[in-house]
């Protein structure tokens, strides 16, 4: 008998994975008061209905109901990548959330952005130019075997036609951390400038991996620069130095609502038992 699972039971194995991480995820953030956390929370999308079962593709239907926490927030709560640097340079700490999406998937258009645009919630998409019209194929994409669209340049005309959306650098072929260049960085910036008449004032570390020697290159072309290191930004913080919050669709609405208030211990909780589940695998 074979050792291999078939589709059927590795999809079985696959759902009961992701049930028992909602459940834990759950418990986590039971665990946390209602007061929001101080200064800017910038949440990680990446795909948004795509149909794959990785852990950074959305459904839809949770999407959703995500857009409707982040519309009920309070005036002023929700705000572009720009009005949350304008605050922490001004040194206000008061709670706001931005809402950005890497790569540049088509599903961003196809399934985010509807509902982003019906609650006139601001975002920002960390766009890799090379694969723009193309198929998002990398190492490590979450469509690297079965190929999934990148938006168009006429698509993301629109979106930032309605002011809500503003397109930054995630360099021209979502390169490495490790083979990250200014020629990289300038690709995607005139890619950009081409079709939407601006360079880019944003960038972000392709995996989230900072690349402390190019940090001199990022400082004179853009305002910020964002990793994937959990945490707050507030007024004293490394702009090239960003921090933000994934969001993973196997995030139950409560644990969504813990980061977007901020209040990450559950995050942060949750990251250490994965560490020490693989620990552990490793040394079995």
């Amino acid at each position: 008998m074979s050792g291999t699972a078939g589709p059927a039971e590795a999809g079985a194995t696959a759902g009961a994975s992701g049930g028992i991480r909602e459940q834990v995820k759950r418990q986590l953030a039971r665990a946390v008061g209602g007061r929001p956390g101080e200064g800017a929370t910038v949440l990680i999308h990446h795909r948004v209905g795509g149909g794959s079962p990785d852990e950074l593709d959305v459904a839809t239907s949770d999407f959703t109901a995500q857009a409707d926490l982040l519309a009920e927030l309070p005036p002023g709560r929700v705000v572009s990548l720009d009005e949350a640097v304008d605050r922490i340079e001004a040194g206000r700490h008061a709670p706001s959330t931005v809402l950005t999406f890497d790569d540049g998937f088509a599903d961003v258009y196809e399934n985010a952005w509807p509902l982003l645009r019906e609650r006139g919630l601001p975002f920002t998409v960390y766009l890799a130019s090379g694969h723009v019209g193309g198929e998002m194929r990398w190492e490590g994409s979450t469509a690297k075997t079965s190929g999934a669209p990148g938006l168009s340049w006429e698509q993301l005309r629109e979106m930032t036609a309605s002011g809500l959306c503003t397109v930054a650098n995630h360099t021209r072929s979502h390169a490495r951390p490790e083979l990250l260049t200014t020629a990289e960085l300038d690709a995607c910036n005139d890619d950009v400038e081409q079709h939407l008449g601006a360079r880019p004032r944003h960038y972000a570390y392709t995996w989230g991996v900072s690349v402390p020697h190019m940090e001199p290159a990022l400082r004179a072309r853009f305002r910020t620069a964002a990793t994937g290191e959990v945490g707050r930004n507030t007024p004293g913080g490394d702009p090239v130095r960003l921090c933000r919050v994934p969001v993973r669709r196997t995030d139950p609405i409560d644990f969504f609502r813990a980061k977007l208030y901020g209040r990450l211990i559950p995050e942060r909780a949750y990251a250490r038992i994965v560490a020490t589940a693989k620990a552990v695998g490793a040394r079995a």
